[in-house]
């Protein structure tokens, strides 16, 4: 880590780029390095494939959209957040993969390191606890408006503190974070008590969609590109999906399938107890945790998609 800070600090401009399709500990890590370099006279922008969804609009979060033919941005070093491989960058992938001054920080596991620097904790909850402790070991000032980010950015990826990976120290980073006088109940009514119609509607579809095996032990839920069009939603609409066939009294694994508008299956799985589903998402060229894990479908429907993947995970049961 203080390779990383070293290097960052000794940069006159830091790009930083995050996941396709990001999620808040994705964005509300990005977003709070990029204030903490800028107030080190640092230049510092975020960088996305496509406009940030309705969810992650809780602040006025000021990225750089990158359009189709665009030139690719120019700055002195090219930091990673929240990114397991230059796949998951998306469009812009290569690109920072012949870069020289190239940085990661990440808490999933990688199969091998495609930056020049990286910093990767797989046992934190979230990639925001790792840029707390990258801010405040590097003589970062904390501000409200950091702590905001970062707040939810691991209350996001912890399940709101419920998950596994909650340890003492992931508490005592969130007394931290409060000390700033960050408003706890405005960004936790921001972050889960915000429903459109349209997500409400999509919730109804995949209740419908439910399929138990293994005797109750594994559930599935899925939504089509049918769906979606039907009811006009966005992609970020079904984020909040891939716990709910896991809620299931009984359940111990699950798998929620959302079909992509090119047709790809992207599939969240998650456990509970000692299932490890995180080996059967690198089956299918993903990754991500012990109990929350992720992985893509190319050109197969969704019904053959749950059918792989139910033989493999019934091999777990």
């Amino acid at each position: 880590m203080k390779k990383v800070i070293e290097h960052l600090k000794n940069s006159s401009s830091v790009a930083i780029f995050v996941h396709t399709n990001p999620d808040w500990d994705c964005i509300g890590s990005a977003m709070a390095l990029r204030f903490a370099l800028r107030s080190s006279g640092i230049k510092a922008d975020v960088f996305t494939e496509v406009p940030l969804s309705r969810h992650l609009s809780i602040f006025e979060t000021d990225v750089i959209v990158f359009a189709e033919g665009e030139t690719a941005p120019d700055y002195e070093c090219y930091c990673a957040v929240d990114v397991g491989s230059c796949d998951r960058i998306g469009k812009w992938g290569k690109f920072f993969e012949d870069k020289e001054n190239t940085v990661c920080i990440d808490h999933h596991h990688q199969t091998g390191s495609f930056a020049k620097i990286s910093y990767v904790e797989p046992s934190r909850s979230a990639t925001g606890e790792l840029i707390y402790e990258l801010l405040t070991l590097g003589g970062f000032e904390i501000t409200k408006e950091i702590a905001a980010y970062l707040y939810c950015a691991i209350s996001s990826d912890t399940g709101s503190f419920q998950y596994a990976s909650v340890n003492r120290r992931t508490y005592e980073i969130i007394i931290a974070l409060t000390d700033t006088g960050i408003n706890t109940t405005y960004l936790c009514s921001m972050l889960y008590e915000r429903n459109a119609l349209t997500q409400l509607k999509l919730k109804a579809e995949a209740i419908e969609s439910i399929r138990l095996y293994s005797g109750g032990k594994i559930a599935t839920a899925k939504i089509t590109n049918e769906i979606m069009q039907k009811y006009g939603a966005e992609k970020s609409d079904t984020d909040a999906l891939a716990q709910l066939p896991r809620s299931i009294d009984g359940v111990m694994i699950s798998a929620f399938l959302k079909q992509q508008p090119d047709g790809n299956i992207r599939v969240s799985l998650r456990s509970l107890g000692d299932y490890n589903i995180e080996p059967v998402a690198r089956i299918f060229g993903g990754g991500g945790h012990k109990k929350a894990a992720g992985c893509t479908f190319k050109e197969v429907s969704i019904e053959e998609a749950e059918k792989q993947l139910i033989k493999e995970l019934e091999k777990l049961i």
